[in-house]
C-alpha cells in the first residue's frame, strides 16, 4: 500500500498529492499550505490548464449559458469540473464565469432550474451547483446562501423526491446534496443544514448500498457499480460511501460495511483502482483514461477505507 501512497503524492497531480497528504496521511498543516502558490500550480497542471485555455474572452465556455445543456460542455460544467480539480476563485477569470452562471441560471429563490428537456427543479443539480460554489470559495456570497436555503427548504418539502423518478426519493439527489453540505464548516452548519444532512444520511444507509437497492419503478441503473470521476449528474457506490464517511456516519451500519467490502474488493493487485466509468469524449477535455489505474478513484477509495477505520490508518 505504501507504493500506492507514493504514487498518489507524487507531483504529477499536485491537487491529489495535497488531498492525499491532508485527508489520508493526516498532515493537517497542509490545510493551511494550500494557498495561492499551490492554487496556481494546480491551474498550470493538466487537465486544468487545457480547460482554462478554452475559455472565451468573457470567461465563458461555449455560447449557451442559461442551461445545464449542452451537457458537460458549457460554462456551468467547466466551472464544476474545475472546482473538483482544485481551482479556486483567485484564478483570473473564474469570477467572470460565476457571474454569468448566477445571472443566467439562478432564480431569486436561490434555485438552479433546468430549462432543457427535463424542465424544472432537479434536486441532484441543486447539490451539484452548491458544491461548485463552495469549492470555488463562494461560501459567504449571498447567491450561495440563497442556494443553501433553497436546498434546505426543498429537502424539508420534498424529502429528495424527483418527478423524473416517478416522485420516488432519489438517492443520487441525496448524494449530491449531502456532498455539497459536507463542505460547509461545522461553525457555519446551521440547524437546517444539519437536519438536511441527517435526512440524506438516514435515507442512504437505510437500504443495501452494495446492491443499490433503493426504491424504484424501473430497472436499477448500472452506473451504481462502475466507479467514475467526475461523476456528473449520476452517481455510484464509491461516491455514495465517500459522502457518508465525510458526513461522519457510523460504519457499524451493516449496509455501510457491505459497501466498504465492495469498494475494497475492486482494488487491483498493484493496490490501485481503475476508472471504470468516464465522461471522456463528452467533456471538452478528457480526465484520466478509462479502464486504467486512476489516481482519483484510488484516492477516493482509500480515503473512505481509511477514514471509516475499515483499514488501519496510513502513515508516511
Amino acid at each position: 500500500m505504501e507504493s500506492t501512497i507514493d504514487w498518489l503524492i507524487d507531483k504529477k497531480n499536485p491537487y491529489i498529492s495535497y488531498l492525499t497528504n491532508k485527508n489520508i496521511l493526516g498532515k493537517e498543516y497542509l490545510g493551511k499550505a494550500f494557498g495561492s502558490k499551490t492554487v496556481f500550480v494546480v491551474a498550470n497542471s493538466e487537465p486544468v490548464a487545457s480547460i482554462l485555455n478554452l475559455r472565451n474572452k468573457n470567461g465563458s465556455w461555449g455560447d449557451k449559458q442559461d442551461s445545464f445543456n449542452p451537457l458537460y460542455k458549457n460554462t456551468f460544467w467547466q466551472l464544476y469540473f474545475l472546482s473538483l480539480l482544485g481551482v479556486k476563485n483567485n484564478i483570473d477569470g473564474i469570477d467572470n464565469g460565476i457571474d454569468l452562471v448566477i445571472d443566467k441560471m439562478q432564480e431569486k429563490d436561490g434555485s438552479f432550474p433546468s430549462r432543457s428537456r427535463q424542465k424544472g427543479i432537479l434536486p441532484c443539480m441543486q447539490g451539484i451547483a452548491l458544491e461548485m460554489l463552495i469549492r470555488l470559495k463562494y461560501r459567504d456570497n449571498d447567491f450561495t446562501k440563497k442556494a443553501i436555503s433553497f436546498i434546505n427548504e426543498l429537502a424539508f418539502r420534498e424529502n429528495f423526491r424527483c418527478k423524473y423518478r416517478q416522485n420516488l426519493k432519489c438517492p443520487w439527489a441525496a448524494i449530491k446534496i449531502l456532498k455539497a453540505l459536507n463542505l460547509v464548516s461545522p461553525k457555519k452548519s446551521t440547524g437546517d443544514i444539519l437536519n438536511t444532512k441527517k435526512m440524506a444520511s438516514d435515507f442512504l444507509v437505510r437500504y443495501n448500498i452494495s446492491k443499490a437497492n433503493y426504491p424504484r419503478r424501473k430497472k436499477r441503473s448500472g452506473h451504481w457499480f462502475t466507479f467514475g470521476f467526475p461523476r456528473g449528474c449520476r452517481s455510484d457506490i464509491l461516491e455514495l460511501v465517500s459522502v457518508l464517511v465525510d458526513a461522519g456516519v457510523n460504519i457499524n451500519n451493516t449496509n455501510t460495511k457491505k459497501a466498504l467490502d465492495l469498494i475494497n474488493s475492486k482494488r487491483g493487485p498493484e493496490g490501485s483502482w481503475k476508472l471504470e466509468y468516464s465522461l471522456n469524449g463528452r467533456m471538452l477535455v478528457d480526465i484520466e483514461h478509462k479502464n486504467k489505474p486512476s489516481k482519483w478513484i484510488t484516492y477516493m477509495a482509500l480515503k473512505s477505507l481509511y477514514n471509516s477505520n475499515y483499514l488501519k490508518p496510513a502513515s508516511k
